[in-house]
Formats: C-alpha cells, sequence, structure tokens
C-alpha cells in the first residue's frame, strides 16, 4: 500500500458521522484536511478548515476544491423517505447524483487526480440471502440505493474519460461513536432493558465499526490498482439481528431481553413498527423494518486482495468502544 497522496485532502460530509472521523484520522497522521460541510465544525475538532456549503453551491464547491490533491467523497442524502425538505426521489437525485456530478466536474477543472466515491450496500440491494460481491448485478430497492448507483455510474464515466483515480466503497451499517439512526436506537433499547421480539429471526448482516469503514477508505485512496475498482468493506464477521442485540448488550453489561415472534408476523410494517414502538420505545420506518428483519452481507475479499485491508477492530471491541461513548454522550446529556 503506498503513502496518501500528497498535499490538501478534501472530506465531503466532514462535519457527519463517519466524515468526522476521516478528518480526524488523517489530520492525527499530519495531513492537511479540508472539508466542505453544511454544519460547522465540532468545537473539539482541530486542524481542519471547513469551507461552508452545499454540494449544489457552485463557489462553495469550487473553492473547497481549489489546490487539493485528493477528495474523499462523502456528503448524501441517506433516507429514502420524504420528509420536509422534499420528496425522497427528488432529493436523492438532486443530492447524491447532482451534486456529486457538480463536485466531480470541478475536481476535473481544478486538476484532482484522485477521487473516492463512498457509496453503500443500498446501491445493489436493500435485502439479500446471497453475499454481495462487486460483480453482483443491482438490484436497488429504493430511491436512495437507485441514486448512490447512478452517482456511482456518473463516477466510472468521468473517471475513465479523465484517467482519474476512482475507487468505490460500498458501506454496510457504519457504528461508533457519533453514530445515529437504528444502531442508536437499538443501543438505547438494549440500554434500557427493553425486551425485543427478534429470538426467532434467522438473518445474516454485514456491519463495519467506524474506524473500519476509515481504514477501507484510505486504503483504497493510497493504492494504485484500485483506482477503477469497486469494494465492499465490514468488520470480517456477520451477525444475526439477535446477535447483534447479544452483543449490544455484553457491550453495555445489559441482559439481552430476546423473545420469539416468527418473521413472517413481524413483516407486517405496522404490526413490527407498532410493537417495537409500545414495549422499546422504537419508532421504525418500513426501511429500518428490513433492516431488522432481512439479510444483506457483503464478501471482502477484493478489498483484502487488492489493498491488503483487514478490519482493525473487531466487531466485540466495536461495540465495546461504541458502548463506551454511549455511556459518556448519555451520562452527559443526564448531568
Amino acid at each position: 500500500m503506498s503513502p496518501l497522496p500528497s498535499g490538501p485532502i478534501l472530506v465531503t460530509g466532514a462535519t457527519g458521522f463517519i466524515g468526522s472521523h476521516v478528518c480526524e484520522s488523517l489530520v492525527r497522521d499530519g495531513h492537511v484536511v479540508r472539508g466542505l460541510s453544511r454544519a460547522p465544525a465540532a468545537s473539539g475538532t482541530r486542524g481542519i478548515h471547513i469551507v461552508r456549503g452545499d454540494l449544489l453551491e457552485r463557489d462553495a464547491v469550487r473553492a473547497a476544491v481549489a489546490g487539493t490533491a485528493a477528495i474523499i467523497h462523502l456528503a448524501a442524502r441517506v433516507h429514502a423517505r420524504d420528509d420536509r425538505r422534499g420528496d425522497a426521489a427528488s432529493e436523492c437525485t438532486r443530492v447524491n447524483v447532482d451534486g456529486t456530478s457538480l463536485l466531480l466536474e470541478e475536481a476535473v477543472s481544478a486538476g484532482v487526480r484522485s477521487f473516492v466515491f463512498a457509496s453503500s450496500v443500498k446501491a445493489v440491494a436493500t435485502e439479500s440471502d446471497v453475499v454481495l460481491r462487486p460483480d453482483t448485478p443491482p438490484q436497488p430497492g429504493d430511491a436512495y440505493g437507485e441514486s448512490k448507483l447512478e452517482a456511482e455510474r456518473l463516477v466510472r464515466v468521468v473517471a475513465r474519460r479523465e484517467g482519474l483515480h476512482a475507487p468505490i466503497l460500498r458501506l454496510p451499517v457504519v457504528y461508533g461513536p457519533g453514530m445515529k439512526a437504528n444502531m442508536d436506537l437499538l443501543f438505547r433499547a438494549v440500554e434500557a432493558g427493553a425486551p425485543l421480539p427478534f429470538a426467532a429471526i434467522r438473518n445474516r448482516r454485514s456491519f463495519a465499526y467506524v474506524e473500519n469503514a476509515v481504514t477501507a477508505l484510505r486504503a483504497i485512496l493510497s493504492t494504485p490498482s484500485a483506482a477503477d475498482e469497486t469494494f465492499y468493506v465490514s468488520d470480517g464477521m456477520d451477525l444475526s439481528t439477535p446477535d447483534l442485540v447479544r452483543c449490544i448488550a455484553s457491550a453495555l453489561g445489559r441482559p439481552a431481553r430476546l423473545f420469539p415472534i416468527p418473521g413472517r408476523v413481524l413483516r407486517g410494517a405496522g404490526t413490527i413498527g407498532g410493537l417495537l414502538s409500545r414495549i422499546a420505545g422504537l419508532h421504525l420506518s418500513t426501511e429500518s423494518i428490513t433492516a431488522v428483519l432481512g439479510s444483506l452481507f457483503v464478501d471482502l475479499t477484493t478489498l483484502r486482495e487488492t489493498t491488503g485491508y483487514e478490519p482493525p477492530v473487531s466487531i466485540e471491541n466495536g461495540m465495546s468502544l461504541t458502548a463506551e461513548w454511549f455511556r459518556a454522550r448519555n451520562g452527559a446529556a443526564a448531568s
């Protein structure tokens, strides 16, 4: 594995969950880091110059890109459901496709030669009983997945035309300090001692501790032979939903209060949504319910063989580190 490109590295979504960890890792190793973000940097952030702006604001994108040696593109609209900002399909296309297009255009104009695109397993499937590999035919199941797949294709077209180093990394559920959404909800439910009706679920899902995801992003950025490849990343060990709950419970030092309800019963979104809301305080969308019940797991072979990647943090240690952060955050919030 070669060194990272010399010169400033731009991280889009720099103040988000994964982006903040990427920036901290790069700064810790002495790299000059620039961020493009709609939000200001956290008070504890050091050594990162944040350019405030949206992916669709050309002036902000141009200012962020100018003089950079490489870009790690993490910013995205991540929800496939409608909200106050507009319908899901339009928002996903606007941010994930149009925003990526503008960023690529400005990167090429500025002479940037390396462009890492953080995609998602949802570009290929929302649920699958067979392992996902780089050559698995994509069948995205929602607006988010469709937009990420379209953005991947855009990256490929521009990169091949311009000769860019432009690897793509498809991320599974990423967890760790600063996480939000479903994994945070599960930690809350387990910490509260809520009974969860997942004991009968027999599925298989891949997860990635945030440091493992950061390591993979850095590995494909620094490996010349990764230039035109698509990769998956994970902790290297998959879990069923009941095993995930047990792993979280062990990390938190709490009992895993699991009881069985057949999966075919839980498949009714209204049934599980109402049930979990009543007994565990979990308010899950239809897409979240699919994540709890369905399988979605990936093959690390291409990433390992191309870059030498091995997860630096085991899933057990990742959960323990996440639990430490979770407890510290909740203790601070309560005080």
